[in-house]
């Protein structure tokens, strides 16, 4: 799995404060009051809370959040692309892909 730079410029040092799914899709929150809103293929784990992303992978359909603790979220991505939004805390558009 390769890294998604533009996505990991994004997220880098944002604290995950918790995990909504429904209806195939995710919605991560961060502590600065951003979301990432994710169309998923299913049902994921949720992330823990509190976790710090490190890096962002993603192949294909495949998009994995990697955490500075060492654990990894991974996401089934309902296509390839069209499927991540990132909103910052005033829902200014940070990322589309």
């Amino acid at each position: 799995m390769t890294s998604n730079h533009k996505l990991t410029a994004v997220l880098k040092g944002r604290t995950v404060t918790g995990t909504q799914h429904q209806d195939h899709r995710l919605t991560i929150a961060f502590a600065d009051g951003s979301t990432m809103t994710v169309n998923t293929a299913g049902t994921t784990a949720s992330a823990a809370t509190g976790g710090t992303i490190a890096k962002v992978r993603q192949q294909d359909t495949q998009l994995a959040l990697d955490f500075a603790d060492g654990s990894t979220l991974r996401i089934p991505l309902a296509e390839a692309t069209a499927s991540v939004m990132v909103r910052a805390h005033d829902h200014t558009l940070e990322y589309a892909d």
